[in-house]
């Protein structure tokens, strides 16, 4: 086995911010525990529900087969358990597995299960789960299950001990564990994925009215500690104002992600509205369809990497909150690089690369999310773009089920834009078949070159320096790292604060008396 720093039993733990390979954690140990009793608001009601507002809306609850974080966000952690998870500090952390091995040479990872724990319909959680779990990956068609692809087999070693074995060694194993591609599912429920959610969470799901609302119920047999309320609704709003005016009138007692950010002022100026801004995982990028025949060319991407004015982005998109990014790392992730003044804004030098390219009266469609902050940065965009000579169409389709289709799926596009929410979205850009196209052996050999690092520094200079074989080749605008702004109500605590990126832990919300 691969020496730890101070146990013979190596259990990694790989941070977002510190990838330094640690002993084994307890479960939850860096939890805040609701069931003392008493939070920073007082005494918590033990029988309260809390409605929270949120804004990507689940096409269905079967993340196997549906594109978009919308899904998982809401489900993982909450209803669905996997065998180890993110904390709320980035870090990772032991779930349904209490412990794991990894071997020497990094292709094999041994886990021992958790006891005692069951789904909410009654079936037992053991290896024979996690085998069928992680082998049902092979049926999976959307959300990337290609992170996973090193996985070769799953070895089950007895009912509470389980071993995973790759094909090659893969860095990043551990962070794929625990995110929608780790999720535990029981046999008998993948039929009814799309319309019913059974996992081993701190909650039940109760029901979901599309587009409208979902429902949770604390598990009442949870392993772990229960979850701080007795019931949980998220609302969802298509527009920002109308949610920020709920939680005003006491429609709602909290909003995740609020992108009303031009009412942030006047709402913490309300004795009774909390306001945090938090961190996200989140890259707004702007993909460029390489099987276009201009922006096939690297000068033309180049141009319109100095077309875009980002700094009017961010002032349009959010007021000026989140971070203007340059390329498709965030100032969380591990190995991030700031490219922000890689690709300045100069118009005369992005007319003078479309004239090196002998590319005239160029007119692009631009597929656009029916999102405010997509809205108003596309539209800035435009204005950049009409400004160097480029004609702009902008077309907004509804989000997620048809600019997912038409883009994500069908790849129908010149121009798109969207929040990538999910946690290191670089890694989308070592599948050649993902919708922004992107095909390079350059990066592709660092991409491998990465997964089979065998300790932090490795790991994250190779990581540097593919980001910059990435910029270089200019596959998307990146544009901002967008805030994760949350609105909650008086007596409203453990909200998530920072968003990171997989599921929305709610467990530890509670209201008090």
């Amino acid at each position: 086995m691969r020496p730890a720093p101070s146990s013979t039993a190596l259990t990694a733990v790989l941070a977002i911010g510190a990838l330094t390979l640690m002993t084994a954690c307890d479960a939850g140990a860096d939890d805040a525990s609701p069931a003392d009793g008493t939070d920073s608001d007082g005494v918590v009601a033990d029988d309260a529900s809390v409605s929270i507002g949120m804004f990507a809306v689940p096409a269905n609850l079967d993340f196997t087969t549906t594109g978009g974080a919308a899904i998982f966000e809401a489900l993982l952690y909450n209803v669905y358990e996997g065998l180890v998870r993110v904390d709320s500090q980035g870090e990772l952390q032991p779930l349904l597995a209490e412990s794991w091995e990894i071997s020497d040479d990094g292709l094999e990872y041994t886990f021992q299960l958790r006891e005692g724990v069951t789904f909410h319909d009654g079936t037992e959680f053991d290896a024979e789960i996690v085998k069928f779990s992680l082998e049902r990956l092979d049926e999976w068609s959307a959300n990337t299950p290609e992170d996973l692809s090193a996985i070769d087999s799953v070895e089950v070693v007895d009912d509470h001990e389980v071993t995973v074995v790759l094909s090659e060694p893969d860095y990043d194993a551990l962070f794929w564990l625990a995110g929608p591609l780790g999720t535990m599912f029981s046999p008998d429920s993948v039929d009814s994925l799309a319309t019913e959610a059974n996992g081993t969470g701190p909650f039940e799901f109760v029901t979901y009215e599309n587009a409208v609302r979902m429902e949770f119920a604390r598990h009442d047999e949870y392993w772990g500690e229960p979850a701080g309320t007795a019931t949980v609704e998220l609302v969802y709003y298509e527009d920002a104002s109308a949610a920020a005016n709920a939680i005003r009138t006491g429609g709602v007692d909290a909003i995740l992600r609020s992108e009303a950010y031009d009412q942030l002022e006047s709402l913490e100026a309300e004795d009774d509205v909390d306001v945090l801004v938090g961190s996200t995982q989140g890259v707004v990028v702007m993909s460029m369809n390489p099987d276009h025949e201009a922006l096939a060319q690297p000068a033309v991407r180049e141009a319109l990497q100095h077309a875009i004015d980002r700094e009017s982005v961010l002032a349009a998109a959010t007021a000026g909150y989140g971070e203007i990014l340059g390329g498709p790392t965030v100032p969380t992730d591990p190995y991030f690089v700031d490219f922000s003044t890689t690709y300045e804004h100069d118009p005369e030098l992005a007319r003078e690369k479309l004239d090196s390219a002998g590319v005239e009266d160029l007119s692009l469609t631009f597929t656009v999310p029916n999102r405010a902050y997509a809205e108003a940065s596309a539209q800035v965009i435009q204005d950049n773009l009409n400004e160097v000579g480029i004609e702009v169409t902008l077309q907004t389709q509804e989000f997620p089920a048809v600019w997912v289709e038409e883009n994500m799926v069908d790849q129908n596009f010149d121009l798109t834009l969207v929040n990538h929410v999910e946690p290191r979205n670089m890694a989308n850009y070592a599948h050649a078949d993902y919708y922004w196209g992107y095909d390079s052996p350059e990066a592709q050999n660092l991409f491998a070159e990465a997964a089979s690092a065998t300790d932090d520094d490795e790991y994250v200079a190779t990581m540097q320096e593919l980001t910059e074989q990435i910029v270089a080749d200019t596959p998307g605008v990146w544009l901002y790292n967008a805030p994760n702004v949350v609105l909650s109500t008086e007596g409203i605590s453990g909200l998530p604060e920072n968003d990171l990126g997989v599921g929305i832990d709610l467990s530890d919300v509670t209201v008090a008396e």
